[in-house]
């Protein structure tokens, strides 16, 4: 059983952006495994600026 957190915290473990929650725990775990590897490919700005809290919650556009 996932641990119960506060809104928009991740319960699984598998944000690659620590505490906030981008979604993953809905994935396969093959599907995970792919996205896992193709967000480890991305330099390290681009990996910041996907799961920023403002390109998930979409402000600032």
């Amino acid at each position: 059983m996932l641990e119960t957190k506060e809104k928009g915290e991740c319960s699984c473990g598998r944000s690659p952006v620590g505490k906030r929650c981008v979604g993953w725990h809905l994935l396969t775990e093959e599907e995970y495994q792919e996205a896992l590897a193709e967000y480890n490919k991305m330099p390290k700005n681009q990996q910041h600026g996907l799961y920023h809290a403002k390109a998930i919650d979409g402000l600032g556009e």
